[in-house]
């Protein structure tokens, strides 16, 4: 079958590869459609896994074959997987805290979507595999699932409200994603992006109420003007740039939270003077929960949180190789893989 690998001398390759063999509690899953989220262009860029390495993990499929003990799923049913399983039995999974969970981090979709099949453990049939009912939205947007989830639980994690007031630094699809779930919590939304044709999509998809141009020098009394002086309750980190924390750090209203839902360079971070005499509250979330995998699939399934207007290019595996540095310059604010 053919796959599209991480390759140090040309960042990615297409390649042929055996079709995963799959056990009596197993599944094998036609890919139809794979995102390519922020994290695979991250590990693609900088270098950070492997030579032959398939990523990939934002997955709509069909199943073509399944193991003797599979009860639950029968061939021919198209459903949407997330890649990471927790135990639900650990420390972690019983504090709530699932993406620490060692099976968490353990676990992945094999070899990964960017492929024509994958592999599905017991483990995600039983748990991160969902079934798409006919007749409801399209395949690209049901894939974005996973990506949803974690946003969600961004979301809940900084307690959004109708009386909240967020700010989104990043406008791209997970900023836009976050920006759609808290309008949806009765929040008023700002966007900053440094692309003006993103803060555009942003309002007309229903992302951000308002926004404004990240590096402008107005930025901070636009901001304070529209929120009494106070600055914002929320402040997303949705962009992995360095130069989003002074943002962050100057329109948060003090006793604010900062939800960071990025990763910078390690060396930088944020004062602790900053956060001790502002009393700000800085949360992380990066992965989303098994409740909020299930909620997102309903939003999107039910109709409820509209992504379509969020996916900008459609290619075919064989092209994702030519078309990657689309990502990579910003042009493309979602692309997804689609397999025939």
């Amino acid at each position: 079958m053919l796959g599209v690998a991480y390759d140090k001398k040309h960042k990615i390759k297409l390649v042929e590869i055996p079709v995963p063999a799959i056990g009596s509690d197993e599944a094998l899953l036609k890919v139809n459609v794979c995102g390519v989220c922020g994290s695979d262009l991250v590990k693609i860029k900088q270098g950070l896994v492997s030579d032959g390495t398939i990523l990939g993990h934002e997955v709509v499929g069909t199943i073509v074959e399944v193991g003797t003990n599979v009860k639950k799923w029968t061939l021919s049913q198209k459903v949407v997987v997330a890649h990471h399983v927790p135990c639900l039995n650990c420390y972690f999974c019983k504090s709530g805290n699932f993406s620490m969970c060692s099976q968490f981090k353990s676990t992945n979709l094999i070899p990964g979507g960017f492929a024509e099949y994958i592999k599905l453990s017991k483990a995600h049939l039983d748990q991160n595999t969902f079934l798409i009912p006919k007749g409801t939205v399209s395949d690209h947007e049901v894939a974005l699932t996973e990506p949803l989830a974690c946003c969600l639980r961004a979301v809940n994690r900084g307690k959004i409200t109708t009386s909240t007031s967020v700010l989104i630094i990043g406008l791209g699809s997970v900023g836009c994603m976050i920006g759609k779930l808290c309008i949806e919590k009765g929040a008023y939304t700002f966007g900053i992006d440094l692309l003006e044709e993103r803060i555009s999509l942003a309002k007309t998809s229903m992302s951000v109420h308002d926004g404004h141009i990240a590096n402008s020098p107005e930025l901070k009394s636009w901001l304070l003007n529209k929120t009494e002086g106070r600055g914002v309750d929320v402040v997303f980190l949705a962009s992995g740039s360095e130069h989003s924390l002074e943002p962050a750090i100057n329109l948060i209203r003090s006793g604010g939270k900062i939800i960071v839902f990025s990763s910078i360079p390690k060396e930088k971070g944020f004062y602790n003077n900053e956060i001790y005499y502002r009393e700000l509250s800085l949360i992380g979330s990066y992965s989303p929960s098994p409740i909020s995998l299930k909620e997102a699939y309903q939003l999107i399934i039910t109709g409820k949180i509209k992504l379509k207007s969020l996916i900008t290019d459609i290619v075919s595996l064989k092209e994702f190789p030519s078309q990657i540095e689309k990502c990579f310059q910003n042009k493309s604010l979602k692309m997804m893989i689609e397999n025939s």
